[in-house]
Formats: C-alpha cells, structure tokens, sequence
C-alpha cells in the first residue's frame, strides 16, 4: 500500500502549503474500516508533518477527531484548552481545525486534523481554503488495487496485468536458464512455480503496485514474453525501483527499452515520485544499456551487494530524476 499512502503524503504536504504559517502539524486520519476494510470504528493516523504522536489511533468517542467523523462536521477550535473533549497531541497546541473527507459516494472515510501552536488561528477564509482542497483528497479506490484492466501501450508493445491465462508463457521464459541467468528467482522447474509466481502478481496487484506487468507484443498479443514493474521503496521518500525481464529470444531488440521508457513516463505522469531507480548485476551489460537508453544515468557500483543464486553479486545502479525527465520531455 506504499504506493497510496505516498499520494496521500503528497496531498498533505501541497495542503500544508496553503498556509504554512497555520500548520504546526498536519495529517490525515483515516477510518480504519476503510483504510484496511477490517470491521473496527477507531481511526488510525495516516500520513502526517510534524512532530511524532502517541495518538496513532484514536477511538471514535474521543478527541475532536473523534467528533469530526462522529457527527460528519467541521471542528474549528479557537482554544483547545476551553474544550474537555480535546486530545493533546502536543503540549504546544492551542487551536485546531478538523475537516471530516468524503468520498464518491459522500461516505466519510478520513479527514485532515490540523493543529496550530497559536490561538485562534484558522478564520473562516483559511478553514474554507482547507475545505477546498479536501475536494482532492486521494481515494483508495482510485489506486488499490491494480484495475485488471489497466493497460499501457507503446508503439510495438502492451504492458498489462497478467493472467492466471498467461502461467504457461510465463513457464516458457522463467525456466530457460538463460533468461533467468541475471534475475533474482531460479528457474522455474514446473508449472507450480510459475503459479506462485501468479499469486505474487495477485498479491502485488491487490496492494496497489504495478509490479509484475506482463509485456506483450502487439504482433502477438495473446503472448507474453517478459514482465516490468515498479514498487515504491517506502510511504514517504517518492521513489520507486523497477525490475524486468525478457525472454532471451527477443533479446537486442530494443523491447525492454521501449518498455522501460513507457514505465518511466507512467510513473512519473501518474505518481508523485523524484526518483526511479534500478540495478542490474555487473555481469549483464545488456541490462545496463537497456536503462541507459531509457535515459537513466549510472551512478555506481556496489560490491557484493546481493546473494543470489548462492553467490555474492555486484551491482550497477541506474537512477533518473523527476527534473532530468521533465527536461528530457
């Protein structure tokens, strides 16, 4: 779920924005029914910028945060001291404003809590400004999970979610030695190997991440011949790595490449991401070309920085920057 609570961290740092001078601390509290679809009515701290809290989970009976998504309404507080209900989440705290966040349907699943070390610090000018950019708030269901439909397009491929259809393509190209000779995973040795494969797809899918997407070639589209995908590394660094693979057959063909490129744009365009980055073992020169042409630039080179397949392995590490790729755009 890295992927979604980066969206949301993004949102919050753009809502602090608004008016700096207001937020001691900001950050989002969700239901934990909608966060993690669990049947419970706390609420749980999402992201947030300020200082660390105790209060990472606050029953809905309690606080003004409580209040907000209780009653479903604005809790704009001159004073916090002249309100019993308020939960300190720092001793500096002495005004606070808490907006309840609906989604599409005018369910209320979250809401942003914002604390201030003056008083009376949110007029009715600065509370609509933050009710405003409440309207943008990042829904789950936008990005978790993957759309199985999902589909991107480049001029000679189609990268797309795979399918439990796909499992004997994949065997095809995961048990060749070769292909797999500069990967992480062993050859698959039978079809249940690839089927767990499958369920780690389903399970990456479910959370949120585009990793593993299928690469299939338009001149053949009901054949998958590799796989590329991305992962956000944390909640809050906005940096993803990638991973890939091709079978060996199509190898110097400038695929990869092609596919590579569209990620990077994807993730770029539709996330809020400063870095991409990617590693490929020194032994692979084709990899590294292959990022090169996408426009990633070499970085350096980490010795024995991974165990793999019983042997240390060293690695090149490849990166583009969200401003090289704006100006390379």
């Amino acid at each position: 779920m890295n992927i979604y609570h980066l969206m949301v961290y993004d949102w919050v740092i753009k809502a602090k924005k608004l008016c700096p001078e207001v937020c001691s601390w900001i950050g989002v509290y969700f239901k934990e029914s909608y966060l993690d679809e669990i049947d419970s009515t706390d609420l749980v701290l999402g992201p947030f910028i300020g200082e660390p809290t105790e209060h990472t989970r606050i029953p809905i009976d309690r606080g003004m945060c409580g209040l907000a998504l209780r009653e479903e309404r604005i809790v704009n507080l001159d004073d916090v001291h002249q309100d019993s209900r308020h939960i300190a989440c720092s001793l500096k705290t002495k005004s606070e404003l808490v907006i309840p966040i609906q989604n599409k349907l005018g369910e209320f699943i979250a809401e942003l809590d914002i604390d201030s070390n003056n008083y009376s610090s949110f007029s009715k000018e600065i509370e609509a400004l933050f009710v405003e950019h409440c309207k943008s708030f990042p829904l789950k269901e936008d990005y978790i999970p993957v759309n199985p439909k999902f589909k991107l397009e480049t001029e000679r491929l189609i990268l797309r979610p795979i399918t439990e259809n796909d499992l004997n393509d994949i065997f095809q190209y995961s048990s060749d030695k070769e292909t797999v000779s500069f990967v992480t995973f062993i050859p698959h040795e039978s079809l249940e190997d690839t089927k767990k494969f499958y369920k780690f797809a389903l399970n990456s899918y479910k959370n949120g991440a585009y990793e593993p997407l299928g690469i299939v070639l338009k001149n053949d589209p009901n054949k998958v011949v590799g796989s590329i995908g991305f992962w956000a590394l944390d909640k809050k660094s906005f940096k993803a790595e990638f991973g890939y693979i091709l079978a060996k057959e199509l190898w110097g063909n400038g695929i990869m490449t092609e596919a590579l490129k569209a990620m990077i744009d994807f993730a770029f365009t539709k996330f809020p991401f400063n870095r991409l980055q990617a590693h490929c073992m020194i032994e692979n020169p084709g990899s590294a070309k292959v990022m090169e042409k996408a426009g990633m630039k070499f970085e350096g080179t980490f010795r024995e920085a991974m165990l793999v397949k019983e042997k240390w392995r060293t690695l090149h590490s490849y990166s583009i920057l969200r401003s090289e790729w704006k100006k390379n755009g």
